[in-house]
């Protein structure tokens, strides 16, 4: 396994949590606890976010941010508009946004922005945590 200061940052907001099926993965729970942070609304993880870039701590914002479309406290497009604020060009974070359905204006609006990297249906394997943490290779499937 890689060291921890290798492995990747994520935040992940949803007020539905269990959608992960991280208990199915290879993630110990300490990894879990150091690498992936989760947010129940949309206003945390941008106050978190916040709170990093004043104190300066851009090396501690998440690799990646992977967001429900459907938010309970905020539009989604409101949610992108105040991320774009914060990380503008600065490549800081990666932004997968997850959905539990396939709708082509939530898809078309999320890929107007630059830093969204894809819209994901739900569920979300917990593979696909584990090879952007950086926990498995894309190259190295399960045995």
């Amino acid at each position: 396994m890689q060291q921890a200061n290798l492995l990747k940052k994520i935040a992940i907001v949803d007020n539905a949590l269990g959608f992960f099926k991280i208990d199915e993965g290879k993630l110990g729970k300490e990894t879990l606890k150091e690498q992936v942070q989760c947010f129940k609304k949309a206003a945390d993880l941008l106050q978190y976010l916040k709170q990093l870039k004043k104190d300066r701590m851009l090396t501690e914002f998440p690799d990646y941010v992977l967001i429900d479309i459907h938010l309970p406290d905020m539009e989604a497009d409101v949610f992108l508009d105040d991320l774009d604020q914060l990380i503008g060009a600065s490549d800081a974070s990666e932004v997968f946004i997850l959905s539990s359905s396939a709708s082509k204006k939530n898809r078309d609006l999320a890929m107007q922005y630059p830093f969204v990297s894809a819209y994901l249906e739900k569920p979300v394997s917990a593979d696909l945590l584990e090879v952007l943490i950086g926990v498995k290779s894309v190259d190295n499937p399960p045995h």
